[in-house]
């Protein structure tokens, strides 16, 4: 057997062994990380820079 495979086999096992609320938990927090990733990643707009600028 493949080591991907394997990895596989052991994944779907594990997520088998665990109880679906904790299975949603995680698939919420990788959710969460995935979209705070994306907006962690975009430019800030110029208008935003203007204001923050205005505050000093």
């Amino acid at each position: 057997m493949k080591d991907g495979e394997q990895a596989a086999q052991q994944s779907k096992a594990k997520s088998a062994a665990t109880p679906p609320d904790k299975r949603d938990a995680s698939n919420l927090g990788n959710a969460l990380r995935a979209v705070y990733q994306d907006a962690a990643g975009e430019a800030v707009p110029d208008e935003m820079l203007d204001l923050l600028s205005k505050l000093k």
